[in-house]
C-alpha cells in the first residue's frame, strides 16, 4: 500500500518521517496478534533518527504534534488492507494527552481512512496514567472504541489502581526488565512476574518487550504472560513486509521450528523481515533455530486477539514518551 505521502505536513526538522511496524506474538501460540508502529526520520544529513533521539527533537521544535497526527494517519491506512484480526499499536505522548490532542488526532485518522476504532490501540505512559489533566483525553478516547494500552509498565507502581478506571485493557512490561532476567535472579523476575500477575487479576492481558532469547520466552511463558515482541520473532519491518504478514482472514503463525519463518493457512512460508539474525543481547543465531512454542497445540477458532502495544523490539527502539 502506498505511503500517503500527500498528508506529510511541514516540519522544522529536515528530512521526512516513515513507518515500520514490529509484529506482537501469542506466547501460546506463535501466532502474529498486533503490529506496533514505530517513527523513524529519515534526515538529509544525519541519516536514520529513531525515537528516542527524534522525540524530544520534534517536542523541542514544536513538531510533535503533526507528526503524531502524521503517524496515525499513515498507520492507520497502511492498517486498512490488513486481517481485522490484527491489532494497530499506536503511541502517544503525555504532554499531548494533556492538551486534548491525542483523541482529536485519533478521530481524524479514523474518519479519513476508515479504519475499524476497535481495532486501534492508542499506547501510553504510566505517568498518563495518573495524571489528572490527561484523564479527559484518555476517557475521550476509550469512549470512541479505542483501545488503550499501558506502555512501560513496571516502572510506577501507584498507577495500577487507576488503570481500570481508564479501561486499559493491556499493559506492556518495560523491556529492561525483560533484558535482565537471564542474569538477575531478583528484582527484575519479582517485577516481571507481579506485573503479569497484577494485570490478569484486573483483567488485562500482558505484553512483555525486548524478548531476544529463548531463555526469555520459556521465562516469562513460566509467568503467564499473554504475548510477546522483540527481536527473538522479529525485527522491525516496512510497511510493504507488514501488510503481506498481516493481509488476509487468516494470519499466520510463527513457524515451529524456524522462529524467522511464517506458516502461511496454504501451507507456503515466508520469512519475517529483517531477521536475517539478532545482533543484539548476545544471542546465539544457533539457539534460536528451535523455537520452544514448538509442542503448543494451533491456535483454537474464534479466539479473540490480545490487543497489543509495543511494543520497541530493543535498546535502539526504546523511546519514552513516543508517538509511534
Amino acid at each position: 500500500m502506498a505511503v500517503l505521502t500527500e498528508t506529510l505536513p511541514t516540519f522544522t526538522l529536515a528530512g521526512a518521517p516513515y513507518l515500520e511496524f514490529l509484529p506482537v506474538i501469542d506466547l501460546s501460540t506463535g501466532r502474529l496478534l498486533g503490529m506496533e508502529a514505530l517513527v523513524r526520520w529519515n534526515h538529509p544529513a544525519q541519516g536514520l533518527i529513531l525515537p528516542d533521539q527524534l522525540i524530544p527533537q520534534a517536542e523541542l521544535n514544536g513538531d510533535i504534534g503533526p507528526l503524531t497526527e502524521w503517524v496515525l494517519m499513515e498507520a492507520c491506512h497502511q492498517a486498512c488492507s490488513w486481517s481485522p484480526s490484527i491489532q494497530l499499536g499506536v503511541n502517544c505522548t503525555i504532554e499531548q494527552l494533556r492538551r486534548g490532542e491525542v483523541s482529536k488526532a485519533v478521530e481524524a485518522a479514523l474518519d479519513q481512512t476508515g479504519f475499524a476504532h476497535g481495532q486501534l490501540t492508542v499506547e501510553v505512559t504510566e505517568d498518563a496514567i495518573i495524571d489528572p489533566s490527561a484523564s479527559s483525553d484518555l476517557k475521550t478516547l476509550s469512549q470512541m472504541g479505542v483501545q488503550l494500552s499501558v506502555d512501560d509498565a513496571g516502572t510506577n507502581w501507584s498507577s495500577f489502581e487507576p488503570f481500570k478506571r481508564h479501561s486499559i485493557g493491556t499493559v506492556k512490561i518495560d523491556g529492561p526488565f525483560i533484558a535482565g532476567l537471564e542474569s538477575n535472579q531478583g528484582i527484575n523476575r519479582l517485577v516481571v512476574e507481579t506485573v503479569i500477575q497484577m494485570a490478569h487479576s484486573l483483567g488485562m492481558s500482558a505484553i512483555v518487550e525486548w524478548v531476544e532469547t529463548e531463555a526469555q520466552v520459556e521465562i516469562v511463558r513460566s509467568f503467564n504472560a499473554d504475548a510477546a515482541q522483540g527481536y527473538f520473532f522479529s525485527r522491525p519491518m516496512s510497511c510493504e513486509d507488514a501488510a503481506s504478514m498481516a493481509r488476509g482472514p487468516e494470519v499466520p503463525q510463527f513457524s515451529r521450528t524456524h522462529i524467522r519463518t511464517l506458516e502461511r493457512p496454504d501451507g507456503s512460508s515466508a520469512p519475517a523481515n529483517g531477521s536475517a539474525g539478532p545482533e543484539t543481547g548476545g544471542t546465539d543465531a544457533a539457539r534460536l533455530e528451535d523455537l520452544t512454542l514448538a509442542e503448543l497445540p494451533a491456535d483454537p477458532e474464534g479466539e479473540p486477539p490480545v490487543g497489543p502495544g509495543e511494543p520497541s523490539a530493543g535498546p535502539a527502539d526504546e523511546a519514552a514518551d513516543s508517538p509511534a
